[in-house]
């Protein structure tokens, strides 16, 4: 077999497609995880170190993140990645009632 013919089947091969989708799909879904406990780590220092002095950019930048979460969340349509951030949202409520 020649090369052109190594191309021509790995390209009509239908399961390469999704596989790779598969693939770029589950490190999507790992960095937005790792990305939910950086922030969920940022808001318990945040809180945990300034609970009487929580300033407004604090919270815009809290806001900010959430907002681009919820895109990545909105772009995939994916509700494993919607109750991971539920999840952590209810984790930091927990520790930090007095804000909710």
């Amino acid at each position: 077999m020649n090369k052109k013919e190594n191309v021509i089947n790995f390209e009509i091969n239908p399961s390469i497609p999704k596989l790779r989708l598969n693939l770029d799909f589950n490190f999507i879904k790992h960095e937005f995880t790792q990305n939910l406990k950086w922030f969920e780590d940022e808001v318990d220092e945040i809180l945990g170190s300034k609970t009487h002095n929580i300033t407004e950019i604090d919270v815009k930048l809290a806001f900010a993140i959430l907002d681009r979460l919820s895109e990545t969340i909105n772009k995939y349509r994916d509700k494993g990645l919607l109750l991971e951030l539920l999840t952590t949202l209810d984790n930091i409520e927990k520790k930090f009632p007095e804000y909710f």
